[in-house]
């Protein structure tokens, strides 16, 4: 009787592992951005605008990515919302900003099209 709940098992856990497998190969076939890659592009973006007028920017204080859409024009491609809080100048309060942008993946990069954001 051992036995078969043994071999039951191991069976039970064998679905198991190719029922998370499938489900990782589909996340990972989606070219919808992370918040990660999305805080990176858009961090470098403003640094580069920041920078060009003279003034230091480090990084976000926090981002968050608050979801995206497929656009209908070109596969690949996601209009997406996030925010992101970051201190203008030292002692000022920090500031954030909710912006859109369009992300797309080109090659091995992800490229990023800043669409507008409001500070809040």
């Amino acid at each position: 009787m051992m036995g078969r709940m043994a071999v039951g098992g191991a069976a039970l856990a064998g679905r198991m592992v190719l029922a998370v497998l499938a489900c990782l190969t589909l996340a990972g076939c989606s070219d919808e951005p992370s918040e990660g890659e999305m805080r990176t592009v858009v961090e470098n973006a403003t640094r580069r605008k920041l920078e060009a007028s003279r003034v230091p920017f480090a990084q976000f204080d926090v981002f968050r990515k608050q979801g995206c859409v497929n656009t209908k024009t070109q596969p690949g491609q996601y209009d997406c919302y996030y925010a992101a809080t970051f201190t203008p100048q030292a002692g000022t309060p920090p500031l954030t900003v909710n912006g859109k942008g369009r992300f797309t993946r080109k090659n091995s990069s992800l490229l990023f099209e800043d669409l507008g954001a409001q500070p809040r």
